[in-house]
């Protein structure tokens, strides 16, 4: 009787323990969310390092990791074969000799294989020396700025559920950051995974109502125009527990504005330039 009575008593330990275990695994802070909250101005390579290297490219997101930028941003569509693939615009002209090598002027992102894809030089248009540059899938850029730094992801299309099921077999997801302008994308992404850091876009006016909706989101963070962020619009958000980072932020003296006024991100095409505030 003793005896099952210490086994009856041992069963119970295992089980606090376990639970208490399980407890503080949930409560650990992810890389993502300790480095949002990081109490100095981060600095985010925007579209990698884009001033010095052709944007949403590995070459750009090298250079960005170079330059020691705290984030590297990125943008993502889906392909014709459901692939999330880096580009900024919805179509291919811009950034690539799509039209000569696929037969085709304006031709969607969403439209192209990722094999097509391939076909087509995503660097030339910048400078010579980097023809024979590819437009890289995500799983692609992830490895390059994971290395060095941490991708701040903002979606341009695609749903919710692709992204975090891929960041989750990547085991990304506290590793990264998801941004949106598309605030409902945002809010989806909070629900299928509360512990995902998230930053909600936008423009114009950052008051009342934007800083409520945004935390309502699921948001850490609010990413705004940098013509639009004054000192008390940046107050309001951290008053509200958000953190504020400014886009997209190329010129010394603006940089040092806003740092003066608390700021806590500047999103840049020059993050080398940026980082030069912070010394």
């Amino acid at each position: 009787m003793l005896n099952a009575l210490k086994f009856s008593a041992c069963g119970v330990c295992l089980l606090m323990f376990a639970s208490f275990a399980a407890a503080v695994e949930q409560a650990k802070i992810s890389p993502a969310a300790e480095l949002v909250g990081a109490k100095r101005v981060l600095i985010i390579g925007h579209r990698g390092a884009s001033a010095h290297a052709p944007e949403n490219t590995l070459p750009s997101f090298e250079a960005a990791v170079k330059a020691k930028a705290d984030m590297v941003e990125l943008d993502y569509y889906h392909s014709a074969d459901k692939v999330p693939v880096v580009m900024h615009d919805k179509d291919l002209d811009r950034t690539t000799d799509a039209g000569k090598v696929l037969g085709k002027y304006n031709i969607k992102l969403e439209d192209v294989t990722v094999a097509d894809l391939k076909k087509v030089d995503a660097g030339k248009w910048f400078k010579t020396q980097f023809a024979g540059t590819k437009v890289p899938t995500l799983e692609e850029a992830f490895t390059v700025i994971q290395a060095g730094s941490m991708t701040l992801i903002e979606r341009k299309g695609g749903d919710a559920a692709t992204i975090v099921k891929m960041l989750d077999d990547k085991k990304l997801r506290g590793n990264v950051v998801v941004q949106a302008f598309d605030w409902k994308y945002i809010a989806d992404c909070h629900k299928l995974a509360p512990d995902l850091a998230l930053g909600c876009l936008g423009s114009k006016e950052l008051g009342t109502k934007q800083i409520a909706d945004a935390k309502q989101a699921g948001a850490a963070a609010v990413g705004w125009r940098h013509s639009d962020l004054t000192k008390e619009n940046i107050a309001a958000a951290h008053a509200a527990g958000l953190k504020c980072w400014a886009y997209t932020v190329n010129d010394k003296k603006r940089g040092q504005q806003l740092i003066d006024v608390g700021i806590d991100g500047i999103i840049t095409d020059d993050p080398g330039l940026m980082r030069e505030l912070l010394k």
